[in-house]
């Protein structure tokens, strides 16, 4: 049994491939998730119960050159999006530039961020963009993505809602319509590495190898993390 421990970020596009990876590394996998602060501080504190740990690439680092890691594979980079309401007949507004960007939250009925830095990111650039009055009696903030998708579902066609493509395209009655404008994107690259304290050295060393693949960084790339 390979026993992966994995951020929400890269969870979806794992569970997309399981069955293939358990196949490449020739070993069963043990899929289980927590917060990604959380994965790295149980593995600096040798409670982590994992063989593998996917995690933001800094983190990964951090556990390779103090020897709690080793071994890494890249797995791509997450970037931050609008959504919608599913199922709205009218064509979803376009954010790709800062001027379509505008244009769509000054018409959008509400606008939904989360309380993370992302979250505040894009807060300060409602503020660069000179409409934090305008704004104001629409804005919604949400501790997590979850809640904030949760709540974009039920609300109007042209309400507006920012979070990470990963939980976007895992959300429940929500759209991706897009990544905000390049000067303003925040890309999370992600990685994964195996521990240096699992016994099950060759299976990791597989399944890492297996990550590398055309068919893993397709299932993670349809998840919203993608190899660039």
């Amino acid at each position: 049994m390979l026993r992966v421990l994995t951020a929400g970020s890269t969870l979806h596009g794992l569970r997309a491939c399981a069955a293939l990876a358990a196949e490449a590394s020739g070993t069963e996998l043990s899929i289980a998730t927590d917060h990604g602060h959380s994965i790295h501080a149980s593995v600096r504190n040798a409670t982590a119960r994992a063989d593998v740990v996917m995690l933001p690439a800094e983190m990964i680092a951090d556990l390779i050159a103090k020897g709690f890691a080793r071994f890494s594979a890249t797995l791509g980079t997450v970037a931050i999006g609008g959504a919608v309401r599913a199922g709205t007949r009218s064509p979803p507004p376009a954010i790709g530039t800062m001027a379509d960007l505008r244009a769509a939250l000054v018409v959008a009925s509400a606008v939904l961020l989360t309380r993370a830095p992302t979250g505040d990111h894009l807060l300060g650039v409602i503020g660069h963009l000179g409409l934090s009055e305008l704004i104001a009696p629409k804005l919604q903030r949400f501790v997590t993505s979850q809640q904030l998708l949760t709540e974009l579902a039920a609300r109007a066609a042209n309400a507006l809602g920012f979070s990470p493509e990963t939980e976007i395209r895992a959300g429940a009655d929500v759209t991706w319509i897009g990544e905000v404008p390049p000067e303003i994107q925040i890309k999370l690259p992600y990685s994964a590495a195996s521990l240096a304290s699992t016994v099950e050295r060759d299976a990791a060393a597989r399944f890492l190898d297996f990550l590398a693949t055309p068919t893993a960084r397709l299932a993670f790339a349809e998840s919203g993390v993608r190899f660039r």
